[in-house]
């Protein structure tokens, strides 16, 4: 894992890169051959005019430039609150047999599923070009029985969220029988990445879905307004999302917002976003903003256009402080999404005879950020967690308290005391006191803990009062930024037939146009011919929707709370 600036690294060249892909499309090369020679060139990161940058130049195609960072404080602040990676991959040769982007330590937090590459919008941005690129590519259930048959064949083994995408992963066929395989094999952290229309146009799919397993969804989600969506195509954008919204929520399933940031398009609209989530907090469960990555449907994007709508990820710390009014620092309130791993660490030493680890983020702190949030339901306000509670030095206390080698029952004592005594009751909103922080804090927990069947159920039990809510900041890597320090230890890989691939390695590094022109299931037009057209919403076509059951419906399905104390008085 490559930190500190100014450092050398190594990336890819894109046009290079560009060619090595387009010589297997066109059977020029192989698989084999794009594996070893993806277009790899020399590069540094190094700060300079107030920015962090990265630099390279191809000897065949010239000098690159990206922006980085435009908070080399933020920047800096990111890689020096980072306390390590996961283990090393153990038994894995079949699964990360990659070259230069093989993954070689831990295991991420999501295993991406692509079910299909069809999708019923037809957006700018698209990471991966749905709709455009002249053929189908599905998933089949013997295809995705070997994906989860090889999910724990390796070390470490451990808790993993199953994320399943596409295209639009809810038009697949095989969608629910995927949940329910998922499941059946043990995993409980079942989610889809929608644009939600699926949901708004049928609440009986959505509490199809929740019976068949799935947990939570992650819901694209641009902007507040029709305005802010219009890039979408979708005549009625924010009427199916928030019937999405209401659909999901009484199936008893949680919702993260999933949003795309473009620079000159709707940075100016993160705050808010927030602010809905918070508003919603009965329905949504956090919120994840993704910078736009230059791959799919923008991998040609100018020079120009590049600059113009690239957004550092630190410039979401700063974005937010403005457009909020809840006091929200970044060089207090953010920390590195690895910073997570911490709590986890900790229920592994608790849990020694867990089958498997418990969840560990492992992201690279340069391209994943977080700040988790106090919401009060009952006034509708919010807090950043550290401006009561001092985040950094609890988490320093747990990796003092993890490494002392103590019996579960003293390192729970110790952690209690640490909890206490980062507490600024005096700082904190009216109403929350230690009994409260604690289940808080074990509630949190459940984010990282070993599953069982009851998981989901804890998992999006709430308070009747207050509740957390982590703002991330998720920073996904094209051609142009590309690092291979960085892809070794991936947080998203993706389940393919060639094994388990990066996400930025699978999209931005080109693997994906390979695999797909090699395994692809037909053309579009045998498709059409052989399963009908699928209805694709673009140019303002509006989705019919039935009308609303509610404005705010009762769940379907009711979830209970979990009792405080499970984490301080078990074993």
């Amino acid at each position: 894992m490559g930190k500190g600036v100014p450092r050398r690294t190594l990336s890819l060249c894109p046009e290079c890169n560009r060619k090595a892909v387009e010589a297997v499309i066109r059977g020029q090369s192989d698989v084999a051959g794009f594996r070893e020679r993806p277009g790899i060139i020399d590069a540094e990161i190094l700060e300079e005019g107030g920015r962090i940058l990265m630099r390279k130049a191809c000897e065949t195609h010239g000098p690159f430039e990206d922006v980085l960072s435009n908070h080399p404080d933020f920047f800096q602040r990111m890689e020096a609150q980072s306390l390590g990676g996961d283990f090393d991959c153990v038994g894995d040769r079949e699964l990360h047999d990659h070259g230069p982007n093989s993954i070689r330590a831990g295991r991420g937090s999501y295993l991406i599923v692509d079910l299909t590459n069809r999708c019923n919008m037809m957006c700018r941005p698209c990471f991966m070009d749905a709709n455009g690129v002249g053929y189908v590519d599905e998933t089949d259930m013997e295809e995705l029985k070997t994906i989860f048959e090889r999910a724990g064949s390796f070390k470490p083994n451990r808790e993993i969220n199953v994320l399943f995408s596409g295209g639009e992963a809810t038009l697949s066929p095989i969608f629910l029988d995927a949940i329910r395989h998922a499941k059946s094999k043990g995993f409980h952290r079942l989610h889809v990445s929608t644009n939600g229309i699926r949901f708004a146009e049928s609440r009986n799919f959505a509490v199809e879905a929740s019976a068949a397993g799935l947990h939570g969804v992650y819901l694209q989600f641009d902007g507040v307004s029709e305005e802010k969506n219009k890039h979408r195509g979708l005549g009625n954008y924010m009427e199916v999302k928030l019937r999405a919204l209401e659909n999901i929520a009484a199936a008893g399933m949680q919702t993260t917002l999933q949003v795309t940031v473009v620079n000159g398009l709707n940075n100016d609209c993160v705050g808010e976003i927030v602010r809905f989530a918070l508003r919603n907090a009965d329905q949504i469960h956090g919120v994840i903003f993704q910078p736009v990555m230059f791959t799919g449907r923008d991998e040609r994007i100018s020079t120009e256009d590049r600059y113009a709508e690239r957004y550092p990820l630190s410039q979401l710390a700063y974005d937010l402080q403005a457009q909020t009014s809840i006091d929200w620092r970044p060089m207090r309130d953010w920390y590195p999404a690895s910073a997570y791993a911490i709590f986890s660490h900790l229920d592994d030493v608790l849990d020694r005879g867990a089958e498997r680890g418990s969840l560990f983020p492992d992201m690279h702190p340069d391209h994943a950020i977080m700040s988790p949030l106090l919401v009060d339901t009952e006034k509708g306000k919010a807090i950043p967690i550290p401006a009561f509670f001092d985040l950094g030095r609890f988490m320093q206390d747990i990796v003092q308290i993890t490494d002392s080698g103590r019996s579960p029952r003293v390192t729970r004592a110790m952690v209690l005391l640490s909890l206490l005594r980062n507490f600024n009751q005096a700082k904190a909103p009216s109403g929350l006191g230690p009994h409260e922080l604690r289940g808080l804090f074990e509630g949190s927990l459940y984010r990282f803990t070993t599953s069982n069947g009851d998981w989901s159920r804890q998992a999006s039990a709430k308070t009747a009062r207050w509740r957390l809510m982590f703002i991330n900041g998720m920073w996904f890597q094209d051609a142009y930024n590309y690092d291979f320090a960085t892809i070794c230890n991936s947080n998203a890989p993706v389940a393919t037939w060639q094994g388990e691939i990066s996400f930025c390695a699978y999209n931005g590094g080109g693997w994906r146009k390979v695999l797909e022109s090699v395994h692809h299931t037909a053309t579009v037009a045998d498709w059409y011919r052989n399963h009908g057209r699928h209805q694709i919403y673009a140019a303002g076509k509006k989705v019919q929707l039935v009308e609303s059951l509610s404005s705010r419906p009762e769940p379907l399905v009711q979830i209970e709370a979990a009792p405080v104390g499970t984490f301080f008085t078990r074993g």
